[in-house]
């Protein structure tokens, strides 16, 4: 029979979403491997698998594996795209949904023009001496990190456009995979920020949530904040329980992975 799933895009952010709520679905690293690649499996930056929830008052625990076959511990992007594939398919009727993953609780709810708002607590600040002298003695300065379930190395920058990323994050790798913190670069003009971001076990992907979402807290007052990506743009205030950030979730097609 093989394996159905949907594929969904927040922002560039592409996915396959599988559903294990009826049965326990085992994907196997060397299986996400194969059908991440963009030329001989289907492609995409993370697989979504849904299940349900182990701990009480959740109504479904995602969990987001990466090209490589490595578990992430968050995925705002792709959380959005869970919930709206949840309602699509009448897992739960189209209102708030408690998600569970495997680093917050984190709540989405429709908003109009088919955006998804999402509610989340503020990332914590890493303070990590060690790892501050090692970046400083690789030429990085004006920088801080962040933990929002996953770990974000932000740099701040004058031009983001003609900077090769990949040559920055070879040249850190060394010091941040081991530690799993992802890459961004930055360059905030007012109340909006441009970003770039390579993900752990991924790449440069087109828009990344939880990067967004790390700069976003660092600069965030009162007003509205834009975080604008290769991939598009999204929205974020504060609440007073944390962070609202709103942004779209885009189905492309259904199909089935033959063995």
């Amino acid at each position: 029979m093989g394996l159905n799933f949907e594929k969904w895009h927040g922002n560039g952010n592409d996915f396959i979403i599988i559903n294990s709520i009826e049965d326990e679905l085992k994907i196997t690293r060397n299986k996400i491997i194969k059908i991440s690649d963009r030329n001989i499996g289907i492609g995409f930056d993370q697989l979504i698998k849904i299940d349900l929830p182990t701990k009480p008052n959740h109504d479904f625990f995602i969990r987001f594996f990466n090209a490589d076959g490595s578990e992430a511990g968050m995925c705002l992007n792709g959380i959005r795209c869970a919930a709206k594939y949840i309602w699509n398919n009448s897992f739960a009727p189209i209102g708030k949904v408690n998600f569970q993953t495997k680093t917050k609780n984190i709540i989405c709810e429709p908003r109009a023009k088919k955006m998804i708002q999402v509610h989340i607590e503020p990332p914590d600040k890493i303070v990590h001496k060690s790892l501050y002298n090692k970046l400083k003695n690789k030429g990085v300065n004006n920088f801080f990190i962040s933990n929002i379930g996953n770990n974000h190395l932000c740099i701040k920058m004058k031009s983001i456009k003609k900077i090769n990323l990949n040559e920055i994050y070879k040249n850190l790798e060394a010091i941040i995979k081991e530690l799993d913190i992802n890459l961004s670069i930055l360059k905030k003009d007012g109340n909006s920020i441009d970003i770039r971001t390579y993900e752990n076990g991924v790449g440069e992907t087109l828009s990344c949530g939880s990067a967004a979402l790390c700069v976003a807290s660092y600069f965030l007052k009162d007003k509205l904040l834009k975080i604008r990506s290769i991939g598009g743009e999204l929205v974020f205030k504060k609440n007073k329980n944390g962070i609202l950030m709103t942004g779209p979730a885009s189905f492309i097609y259904r199909g089935n992975i033959s063995d």
